[in-house]
Formats: structure tokens, C-alpha cells, sequence
């Protein structure tokens, strides 16, 4: 008979989400356990958004000198990919030690193994020893996966986390996909040196965004020697003499050395046996109320797995998580959101927030779209390509906004802060930001 543990709450699931949400539980001194199969700190830290914004480092750094090449810099940078992944590599390989500690620094239980309901607050916990774990509530924060393709050699593609631990990067490179994973790892191999096909099934690439920013990207990826497909789907994948082949459905194969799929992610719900718990779950994730309940009261769901409409990002995440532990301690209000902003984190970045630019107009909003690449914040560097659309409402407050320049990231954030604050041209005159930067140009969108 497996052992059973006993909680006021378990979280199954120990990326940023858990993690967040096991802080606020414990600090209200109930008791708590985090449950993990894999690598403590979830896929964020481990092998996700962290380092992969470790490989850009050194790709803004490349673009920024040649930004200048010919106006005051001259000589060549290249990308060391071997140094750069050592560097990458010395950074998540501390991340599943430095999560356990900081557990065990705050009192938080954690059990490690794979584990799946047997009944409505129990799960076994498959690892050296099955050990059962039985709360009175329980959050689940077990993420998404890499979606697998179902074609002919669909065993020689790589995922995501196997790119971001390429010990050489080849030559050339076929990454299937037309998301963020795809243009951001595409830009990513592109600065390294790798001669880069980017197949998209679809006619569009980043479907969701503003089209004129993206076609506006698409031009930026060009120049940067990245090959698009559209319309287009790899329907085998070979080896050969030199490497792999990969055919197109329109009957050309490109030689390449690498592909990656970057065909979209799923939810890692199949793997709790959720209906031993009576939770309904679908393709979209485990589906939730207003206060992120499932169809278990006592149990909940957030961040990747959770069928919610806001974007399946680390900071949404980790938000719906300290949410759903503030219902278990006696919260009564269904979840708000703020404005979420989302970057796509290639060459140049593209970021979004609040009303969609490419829809405000026809909603009654008015537009403003506005070429930045003359202006100081951006010539003094030299980028190449910098735009934004904001989207203000009858009275002139800010609630949307569209950015494609490298300090998109930056920018975006203060777009947000500014929807947020319901801010109009006056409040945002009215601050003192230093200059010059992309802060210190935010009363000129108005």
C-alpha cells in the first residue's frame, strides 16, 4: 500500500504558476505540496522563454552593432554558438536546484514523480516509491507540451526544448510553424548563420496580429535571409548521406541538417486521469468558471492548461495561479484581467495590447499608425524598421496598441500601464520620463 500524504492544498505542477501560487498559500499558513515529473521551475526557466531571451541577448547585441555598420561602428560580429549555449546551459542547469531550495527555505512540501487522480482529492505520485497525495483543494498548473506531427519521419524533427540545447547550430535549418516559436527561433538561427526555411501552412504568418506589421516583418526576416513558405506543409522527413530531407507538399524537398516543429502546443491535462475526479477537460485544456473552478469545486486550474480565452503566457500564468489560491483562502470575486501584453521575441520584436489595432477602427475606436524609424529614439541606434498603431476611444484614452521596433518589448509595457490607468494625453504629459527613450516619446501617440 502506497503511502498518503496529507495537504490543505497540492499543486501539481512546479513551474511559475505552481510555484507562485504555493508562496501565497503557505504564507497564510495552510499547509501546501508541489508536485513535479520533471524539471523543478516548469518550462519557463527550464527550457522556455528564459533561455531562449539568453540566445537573443547575443543576437540584439549582433543586430545593434550592425545597425551602425557604416555610421560610426565598423568591424564584424558573429555569433560563438558554443559559447553562447555554455552560457545558456549555465544558467538552467542551476534552475531545478535553486527551485527545490527555495522550496525547502519556505516550508513548501514537494513531491517528485508523475501523478494522476484515482478519486476526487487523491492522486498517486509515480516515482522512486508511489506515494498518495490526498487535499481538501487542489490547483493544477501542469502546463503544455510540444505538439507532435503526424507525417513520415516525424521522429527526425526536434521540439522546442531540444533547440534551445543545440550543441552546434547547422548550417541550414527547416523549422515548420507560423507562430512565435517559429519566427522567434527563426531569427534566432538566422543571426547564428544558419540559412533558415520557415514553411507556413497557412496563407498568414502570426495570425492575431495587425497583417500590416506583420507584413512589415515579413520584409525584416527577408532581409535577414530567412525563406518563407506559405501555403505550404512538409509531408516527409528523410535522412540522408548528408543530413535530411525534407519534401514539400507542392513536390520540391529541401536538403537541410535540422527541422523543427513548431507546430503549436497541448495541454498536458491527459495525463492526470481527470475523470477519476470528475474535472471536464477538451482539447482546449481543463475547462473553468469564472473563478477558475473545474466541474470539481475543489478543484482548480490555471495558467497553460487552463481553457481560458487570455493568452498562454508565463505572466498570465502565474496571475491566474495567485488567483485561484486567493479563492482557496477566501476570495469571493471572479477573476478580472488587466491588459496582457504579448511579444513575439524576433527580429525585429512585434508586441500587442489591448483592442486589436487591425479591428479598432470598424469598432468605432480611432487608429493612429505612426512610422517611428525617424524619430531620435530610434535613429540614434539605427534600427532599421520601428512602427506602432494605438488605438484611442472617444475620449482620447489609450486602450490599444500595436509595436514592431527592437524596444517593442519595452515600449509595449508602457502602452499597457497607460490602458491600465485609463491614461489620456495630459496624464502622460504631465510624467517625466528620461531621455531619450521609448518612455519619453509616449506623449507623441496621442
Amino acid at each position: 500500500m502506497a503511502e498518503t500524504l496529507h495537504y490543505d492544498v497540492a499543486i501539481i505542477g512546479a513551474g511559475p504558476a505552481g510555484l507562485a501560487a504555493a508562496e501565497d498559500i503557505v504564507a497564510a499558513g495552510k499547509t501546501v505540496v508541489l508536485i513535479e515529473k520533471y524539471l523543478w521551475g516548469g518550462t519557463c526557466p527550464n527550457y522556455g522563454c528564459d533561455p531562449k531571451k539568453i540566445l537573443l541577448a547575443a543576437v540584439e547585441a549582433k543586430e545593434h552593432v550592425e545597425f551602425l555598420s557604416g555610421d560610426g561602428v565598423d568591424g564584424q560580429v558573429a555569433i560563438n554558438w558554443e559559447s553562447l549555449m555554455g552560457r545558456k546551459m549555465r544558467f538552467t542547469e542551476a534552475i531545478p536546484e535553486k527551485t527545490v531550495h527555495s522550496l525547502d527555505a519556505n516550508g513548501i512540501a514537494h513531491v517528485y514523480g508523475a501523478a494522476h487522480f484515482i478519486n476526487s482529492d487523491t492522486v498517486v505520485v509515480h516515482g522512486d516509491e508511489d506515494i498518495e497525495v490526498q487535499a481538501t483543494e487542489w490547483i493544477l498548473t501542469v502546463g503544455q507540451r510540444p505538439a507532435e506531427l503526424d507525417i513520415p519521419g516525424a521522429e527526425l524533427t526536434i521540439d522546442s526544448e531540444t533547440f534551445l540545447s543545440l550543441p552546434a547550430m547547422p548550417e541550414d535549418v527547416v523549422i515548420i510553424g507560423g507562430g512565435y516559436i517559429a519566427v522567434e527561433f527563426a531569427s534566432i538561427a538566422a543571426a547564428a548563420g544558419a540559412q533558415v526555411h520557415l514553411v507556413v501552412r497557412g496563407s498568414e504568418l502570426l495570425t492575431g496580429f495587425d497583417e500590416a506589421f506583420v507584413d512589415t516583418l515579413l520584409d525584416q526576416l527577408d532581409d535577414r535571409g530567412i525563406r518563407v513558405y506559405f501555403n505550404t506543409e512538409v509531408t516527409e522527413v528523410a535522412k540522408t548521406d548528408d543530413g535530411l530531407n525534407a519534401t514539400l507538399s507542392f513536390g520540391s524537398t529541401l536538403p537541410t541538417k535540422l527541422v523543427l516543429r513548431a507546430v503549436g502546443r497541448v495541454g498536458n491535462n491527459d495525463t492526470l486521469a481527470l475523470e477519476n475526479a470528475g474535472v471536464e477537460d477538451d482539447i482546449h485544456g481543463i475547462n473553468v468558471d469564472e473563478f477558475l473552478r473545474t466541474s470539481n469545486p475543489h478543484i482548480y486550474a490555471a495558467g497553460d492548461v487552463a481553457n481560458t480565452s487570455r493568452p498562454r503566457i508565463t505572466t498570465v500564468g502565474y496571475y491566474e495561479a495567485r488567483y485561484a489560491a486567493s479563492v482557496i483562502l477566501g476570495h469571493d470575486e471572479p477573476i478580472t484581467y488587466p491588459a496582457v501584453p504579448v511579444v513575439v521575441y524576433g527580429t525585429p520584436k512585434l508586441a500587442a495590447v489591448g483592442v486589436p489595432t487591425q479591428y479598432a477602427e470598424a469598432d468605432g475606436y480611432s487608429v493612429r499608425d505612426i512610422d517611428m524609424t525617424n524619430w531620435f529614439t530610434y535613429y540614434r541606434t539605427g534600427e532599421p524598421a520601428a512602427r506602432a498603431k494605438v488605438v484611442l476611444d472617444a475620449n482620447k484614452k489609450l486602450v490599444g496598441a500595436t509595436v514592431l521596433s527592437a524596444h517593442a518589448d519595452e515600449l509595449i509595457n508602457y502602452f499597457t500601464e497607460a490602458i491600465n490607468n485609463k491614461d489620456g494625453y495630459q496624464a502622460i504629459r504631465d510624467r517625466l520620463y528620461a531621455y531619450p527613450t521609448p518612455a519619453s516619446d509616449l506623449e507623441y501617440f496621442f
